[in-house]
């Protein structure tokens, strides 16, 4: 115990040493928002990959396996790694060019060059009501995990989290979150790789594949595992299909990853990071979402049903059987750098948005000042969530999980609009945004508990087919 614990102390150290160590360097809005344009291959990458993989990756990615057998695996795997392609194909490098075209500093910025204010503040305002209530599940996730591996609490846990990621971005800005975001994706990335190759290593090899099959068949099969519900009502299938989907469809259009390709330095970043990224998607893909159905093979069975409700314990659990303590030191370390690494970029997108999107949009403000309401928003912003995750209500949970799909939803069909469209259309635009957060939030009440189809279809469906609609009737 002591050794994990001195393990996280420093790693918690070093991230407020860089945030000091990067306040030299953001003394303008520019460093402060996107690290002046100046980041390479290996910082937007590491930093993409970073943002994107929270606890959710680790606790939820790896341990619904567990519940839903290797057909989850499968999909999720598939999925990471095509739109982080397509993302760094057909995203990054028309953006990186119109971006520094209109020298825009932000995403809802952006969406305000290209379809009016209008768009700009809704976009603002949908990153900074539902980034709240994403960062809710993060918390959750740090602070459980925190309380089962160290002798802290569960609310000890959430605040040590948020002060240490309001202090260095607040401090160092984009800088200190992209350089804390390559440390930290470093150490996720080989937490990985080494939670993978032990667990191998603690089964006999290949081995455990041929014992899992034996132990639990059903694993290995399409449709048959999921919750009881979705299996009672034959949709076992369209559940992780779209789950899968809204997970991995988010790389395309979420504002805090793919601000990382105006901050790149120049195409030639982007070409290299097109190679780069996918690969490490796709090794932390495979090594943290095939875990979780191993657990058939350490979890005792007449404890199944205890994890099988809440699958976040099934990754730790595997840990603490398998790996020594030196390891698990490394690899709780991982997964609170794959929190800290995303609440730093929804936090300081959050703070751009209120700041550049809002109030610098209505009223008049020197970027002098701006800079300083932008640092002094940053931990505000960040204790938010965690009033919450103390003790969050149902609704609460409900609205966690139709952020992540209302954040795709709202964004992407503008996006590709304003990256592929010569006249791209902002009345389209506006009512895509706003059609696609109603449906995701209507599906999520009312079908979500009928069809089991994650909210994320649905939005994508209805905010195509409104700028389609709209467009027609402009053109009529």
């Amino acid at each position: 115990m002591m050794l994990i614990l001195g393990v996280f102390i420093a790693y918690l150290i070093l991230m407020v040493l860089i945030g000091l160590y990067e306040y030299r360097r953001t003394k303008n809005l520019p460093e402060f928002y996107i690290a002046g344009k100046k980041l390479g291959a290996l910082a937007v990458s590491f930093s993409f990959f970073a943002t994107y993989f929270s606890t959710a990756a680790f606790l939820g990615g790896g341990g619904t396996g567990f519940l839903l057998g290797f057909q989850w695996s499968a999909f999720l795997i598939f999925f990471h790694i095509l739109f982080a392609i397509l993302a760094w194909l057909i995203i990054a490098p028309p953006m990186k060019r119109i971006a520094d075209q209109h020298g825009v500093m932000t995403i809802p910025e952006l969406f305000g060059k290209s379809f009016g204010k209008s768009a700009q503040i809704i976009c603002a305002l949908v990153i900074l009501f539902f980034f709240e209530f994403y960062m809710v599940s993060i918390y959750k996730g740090a602070g459980n995990l925190l309380q089962t591996m160290l002798p802290i609490s569960y609310l000890e846990g959430l605040l040590i989290t948020a002060v240490i990621v309001a202090l260095y971005t607040a401090i160092g800005g984009f800088r200190a979150v992209v350089t804390t975001d390559i440390i930290q994706g470093f150490i996720m990335l080989f937490g990985a790789i080494l939670l993978f190759l032990s667990l191998f290593y603690y089964f006999g090899g290949f081995s455990a594949i041929s014992t899992l099959a034996q132990t639990k068949p059903e694993l290995f099969e399409f449709g048959k595992l999921g919750p009881k519900p979705v299996v009672d009502a034959g949709m076992v299938i369209p559940f992780v299909l779209s789950l899968t989907f809204a997970i991995s469809v988010a790389q395309l259009s979420s504002p805090q990853l793919v601000v990382r390709f105006i901050a790149a330095k120049d195409q030639r970043v982007l070409a290299y990071g097109m190679i780069l990224t996918p690969l490490i998607v796709g090794i932390f893909a495979i090594c943290v979402f095939s875990i979780g159905p191993f657990g058939w093979l350490v979890i005792q069975k007449e404890e199944a049903s205890t994890f099988l409700k809440d699958v976040d314990r099934v990754v730790p659990y595997i840990a603490m059987k398998v790996l020594p303590e030196g390891i698990n030191a490394l690899l709780l370390t991982a997964i609170i750098a794959a929190a800290m690494s995303t609440i730093n970029s929804l936090v300081h997108v959050s703070a751009t948005a209120l700041v550049r999107d809002l109030i610098q949009s209505i009223t008049k403000i020197q970027d002098s000042t701006a800079l300083k309401l932008t640092r002094i928003s940053i931990p505000l912003l960040a204790l938010i969530p965690v009033a919450f995750a103390v003790n969050p209500p149902d609704i609460i949970v409900g609205i966690v999980g139709v952020s992540f799909s209302v954040i795709t939803s709202a964004f992407l069909i503008p996006l590709l609009a304003l990256l592929y469209s010569k006249k791209p259309s902002q009345g389209a635009a506006v009512a895509s945004m706003i059609v696609a957060t109603a449906v995701c939030i209507i599906w999520q009440v009312y079908f979500y508990p009928v069809y089991f189809t994650y909210p994320v279809v649905p939005g994508l469906l209805a905010s195509a087919a409104t700028y389609l609609a709209f467009n027609l009737k402009k053109k009529s």
